[in-house]
C-alpha cells in the first residue's frame, strides 16, 4: 500500500514538471524568437541534444566520458583555430577528426581493460597540456580571431547565421540517431555480457555513444562554453530522476527540461544581459534542489 501512494505521489511531481516545463517554454518562446529565430532555435535545439545526452551518460555511467570530452573539445577546437590560419580550412572539420580520434584512442583504451576513468584521467591529463600550449600560441602568435572567452563562457548571440545552421543541423542529426539507438544504448548499460550473449552489438553501441558524446562537445564547444558544457550533459538527466516514476518519463522530463530550460535561460539572459548558458544551468540546478530536498524530506 505504501508503494502505490509513493508512486502516486510521485506522478503527482512529474505531471508538475511537465506543467512547468511547458509553461516555460510557452512563455519564453513568444519573447525570444522575435529577437533572433535562427540562434534561439540552434540555442535550444541544443539543449535539447545535451539533455539526451545527458539520458545516455546517466544510464552508461559515463561521467568521467563526459569530463574528458569536453577537455578534448577545448584542445581540439584550438587546434582547429591554427589549421584555419595557416591553411584556411574550415574550423567544424579538423576539430571533429581531431575531436573523435582522441574519444576512439579512449574507447580503445577501455576495450584493451584499461578502466574508463583511468582512460579520462590519461586523456583529459594530455589534452588539458595541449591545450594549454595551443591557447598560448593562438593568443600571442595569431591576429585576433580567436575568441577565448566565447569558447570558454560560450555565447549564442556572437555566432554566424552560418555557425548557427551548422548547430541546428548537427543538433537534428544528433538527437535523432542517439534516439533511435537509445533502447540498445540503455539495454547495454544494465549488463553488457548478458547484452553481448543475447545478440546485441555492444561494440556498435558503444561507438555510438562515444561519437554522440564526442560530437556534442565538440560541435557546441562555442554555443553552450567550456564551463557548462559539463552542466548540460550532466545534470539535466540527474534532476529529472526525482521526478520520474519510470524510465519512458524519465527520458520525457529529462527532453522537456532541457529545451524548456534553455529557452527560458535566453530570454531571461536578454533581459539581465548575462550568459545564456549560465541561466540555464541555474534553472536545471534549481530543478535538481526542489527535488532532491522533497525526496529527502520523505
Amino acid at each position: 500500500m505504501f508503494h502505490i501512494q509513493e508512486v502516486s505521489e510521485k506522478v503527482i511531481y512529474v505531471n508538475i514538471l511537465m506543467f512547468v516545463s511547458a509553461l516555460m517554454l510557452l512563455i519564453s518562446l513568444p519573447y525570444v524568437l522575435t529577437y533572433d529565430p535562427v540562434k534561439v532555435t540552434a540555442f535550444m535545439l541544443m539543449g535539447l541534444v545535451m539533455s539526451t545526452i545527458s539520458i545516455i551518460v546517466y544510464y552508461r555511467k559515463l561521467e568521467f566520458l563526459t569530463a574528458e570530452s569536453v577537455h578534448i573539445s577545448l584542445f581540439a577546437v584550438t587546434l582547429s583555430y591554427i589549421l584555419n590560419f595557416y591553411f584556411n580550412l574550415p574550423i567544424f572539420i579538423p576539430a571533429i577528426m581531431f575531436g573523435l580520434l582522441i574519444i576512439y584512442l579512449s574507447l580503445y583504451m577501455v576495450h584493451r581493460g584499461l578502466g574508463q576513468e583511468k582512460a579520462s584521467a590519461v586523456i583529459v591529463s594530455s589534452t588539458s597540456a595541449l591545450s594549454v600550449i595551443s591557447i598560448y600560441y593562438v593568443l600571442t602568435s595569431i591576429p585576433a580571431q580567436y575568441s577565448l572567452s566565447s569558447i570558454m563562457l560560450g555565447d549564442p548571440l556572437l555566432l554566424t547565421r552560418s555557425d548557427s545552421l551548422l548547430a541546428i543541423f548537427f543538433s537534428v542529426a544528433l538527437f535523432f540517431v542517439v534516439m533511435i539507438f537509445l533502447k540498445e544504448i540503455i539495454e547495454t548499460s544494465i549488463d553488457p555480457v548478458s547484452a553481448s550473449l543475447t545478440g546485441i552489438r555492444v561494440k556498435f553501441y558503444d561507438l555510438v555513444t562515444y561519437t554522440a558524446i564526442g560530437l556534442s562537445s565538440i560541435v557546441f564547444l562555442r554555443l553552450a562554453g567550456y564551463v557548462m558544457e559539463h552542466v548540460l550533459m550532466l545534470l539535466p538527466a540527474i534532476a529529472s530522476t526525482f521526478y520520474s516514476s519510470s524510465s519512458r518519463e524519465h527520458v520525457i522530463n529529462t527532453l522537456l527540461l532541457g529545451v524548456s530550460a534553455s529557452a527560458a535561460g535566453f530570454a531571461t539572459s536578454i533581459y539581465l544581459n548575462t550568459a545564456p548558458t549560465g541561466l540555464t544551468g541555474i534553472i536545471i540546478l534549481i530543478t535538481f534542489i526542489i527535488g532532491f530536498t522533497w525526496r529527502r524530506k520523505r
